[in-house]
């Protein structure tokens, strides 16, 4: 393939159709699991964040560039359903009041921000992009540390959610497009992004593979 955008976009396509498979595995166990309220969160998550990769790429294929709006539902979302996620692992009460709390704030000022200048919807919403990804990392250490001395729970979706929201958040926020897409010599900044979307989703796969193999332990 000549045309470079092809390439990344091949990437991207992959990426996706790892993560709708992902949706579809864990889809197929769920009733074996459907008293696990973080399994049931996790699976609202894969399937709600596949509707959104699908959109934000159909119209990127169809407008290059066009699609950077979709990414205040992909952090606003993704930063609800992970923020449940972690609630329902959480076991202390003190760390689920925290989570709600924190979602508060976080809703609040966001909004404030959209109030003040509507034309951030066009463009990256730097505060929404450092303040979401940064939770999340936070909650995901939280969970690792609490974890240190138990049956590791959800351990590599942990490690694939903090890997990936780290380096999508750096790559968000050289967002330039200037930046992000240089033609001579060629660099596309968010081939990066595809290619540790697509390390979180193998994450995901593992995770799948070790809560199978789990039950047929018991």
């Amino acid at each position: 393939m000549d045309n470079p955008f092809l390439v990344a976009f091949s990437i991207s396509i992959f990426g996706l159709v790892f993560l709708f498979i992902n949706v579809v595995i864990f889809f197929k166990t769920f009733k074996k699991n459907s008293n696990d309220k973080s399994y049931k969160n996790l699976v609202v998550y894969l399937s709600v964040y596949f509707i959104i990769e699908l959109a934000c790429n159909i119209i990127g294929y169809i407008e290059p560039n066009s699609n950077i709006f979709v990414s205040h539902f992909a952090f606003n979302i993704q930063f609800i359903l992970l923020s449940l996620f972690f609630y329902s692992l959480f076991k202390k009460q003190f760390l689920k009041k925290l989570v709600i709390i924190v979602y508060i704030v976080f809703l609040i000022t966001n909004a404030l921000f959209y109030y003040n200048d509507s034309n951030l919807f066009w463009e990256f919403n730097l505060f929404e992009i450092v303040f979401s990804s940064f939770l999340i990392i936070i909650y995901t250490l939280i969970h690792i540390y609490n974890s240190l001395e138990e049956v590791k729970s959800y351990f590599y979706f942990t490690i694939g959610v903090s890997t990936y929201m780290l380096t999508s958040s750096v790559i968000f926020l050289s967002g330039n497009l200037e930046l992000v897409f240089i033609e001579e010599p060629y660099i596309d900044i968010w081939v990066f992004n595809s290619l540790f979307f697509i390390v979180y989703q193998s994450l995901i796969y593992k995770e799948w593979k070790y809560i199978k193999s789990s039950n047929l332990n018991e």
